[in-house]
């Protein structure tokens, strides 16, 4: 320590320092962050509400009530022209919205012509897979048993399938497209009579009557089975045979059970070299629009026809309906009886069978007096 007495000199005052806030990068980092991250959220909130928006309006019932229609998609339809029509139709809200989403399904490269059923109350999502799912609309025909092929052109003419169509198939058959090994004894020149078997069909609007032929063929090739065809050879019967016998059956027989026993009749009497004396085919020769199979008169027993079997001995030169399945089984399969003749009970459809001419007279004097 100094001893000296004299004044002390004054200290320096020391400058005081600016405080400054030194912004780090790390911080800027986190601010970025921060705002990248509220932006996104926002903006994912966003997209959320629009995509969930378009989900609800995809997604919900558009139309009121359930009731079905049918709505028809024709060639040269684009998804546009489509969505256009549903929602001029007061069916769809917005056609955007269809259309978007049919681009998600894809339905452009689906769509196909045809007739499709749909709903009021469909959602646009619903409908689209409808539209995407080519679905053909059938409708059933029955073709009943015993027909001539002209009345099964005037059946399908009344469902909408052009009959002319049909009769220049089943007239002059083009067999190239008929891959049916039933039709392999066939005479060249002979219809398709015989071969149209009976049945019940669904076929879309768009089927042609030579397709509706085709398929009555193949149906037939169908049910004929391998067995029945190895019987019929082994009674030395063509097909063609076969069904000009079940045509005939088929006409004369009302009650199943009794096929079998009036095939057996024909049987007998063409082994026996009779005439077979079978009205339905002389209806088959005489037979018009008005009236396809007429109660024959005693003048027209002697038409001059080769279907007449009051005539000409035999068969007749094809089958002069189309028999169903019963009828061709028991024309194939045959009863073994002795009766040669039979004759109608009034107006009950069963038949009173004979073995002998005199027995045949007594039963037309007690079920056909007059």
């Amino acid at each position: 320590m100094s001893s000296s007495s004299g004044p002390v000199a004054p200290r320096r005052a020391r400058p005081v320092l600016e405080q400054r806030t030194y912004v780090t990068p790390q911080y800027h980092s986190r601010v970025w962050g921060r705002l990248i991250f509220v932006v996104f959220v926002l903006v994912f909130a966003v997209v959320l509400g629009g995509f969930g928006t378009l989900y609800w309006m995809i997604h919900r019932a558009e139309g009121s009530g359930g009731q079905r229609f049918t709505f028809q998609v024709t060639q040269g339809d684009t998804v546009t022209s489509i969505a256009n029509r549903l929602a001029a139709k007061g069916l769809i809200g917005n056609s955007l919205i269809f259309r978007l989403d049919a681009r998600f399904h894809g339905l452009a490269s689906n769509l196909k012509p045809g007739a499709y059923t749909l709903r009021k109350n469909m959602s646009v999502d619903d409908m689209v897979n409808a539209l995407a799912i080519y679905k053909q609309q059938l409708f059933k025909i029955t073709i009943p048993e015993g027909k001539r092929m002209l009345e099964i052109a005037a059946i399908l003419q009344r469902h909408g399938i052009d009959s002319k169509s049909f009769l220049q198939e089943a007239k002059h058959p083009d067999l190239k497209y008929l891959n049916a090994t039933i039709l392999n004894d066939k005479p060249a020149n002979a219809s398709l009579e015989g071969y149209l078997f009976p049945d019940t069909y669904k076929v879309p609007k768009q089927f042609t009557g030579k397709q509706f032929a085709r398929d009555m063929v193949q149906n037939l090739d169908q049910n004929f089975t391998q067995a029945m065809r190895q019987q019929a050879h082994a009674r030395k019967f063509s097909i063609y045979q076969v069904l000009t016998l079940a045509s005939i059956v088929e006409r004369e027989a009302v009650h199943e059970p009794e096929r079998p026993t009036i095939a057996g009749v024909y049987v007998n009497r063409l082994r026996q070299g009779w005439f077979l004396n079978a009205d339905p085919t002389i209806q088959y020769a005489v037979g018009t629009p008005k009236d396809w199979w007429p109660v024959l008169t005693l003048d027209q027993l002697h038409v001059a026809s080769p279907y007449n079997s009051y005539t000409h001995y035999g068969l007749p030169p094809g089958p002069i309906a189309n028999p169903g399945l019963l009828s061709i089984k028991a024309a194939v399969n045959p009863n073994s009886t002795r009766f040669m003749f039979f004759v109608a009970k009034g107006g009950t459809g069963w038949h009173a069978f004979a073995v002998t001419q005199a027995q045949q007279d007594a039963n037309i004097q007690r079920y056909q007096p007059h």
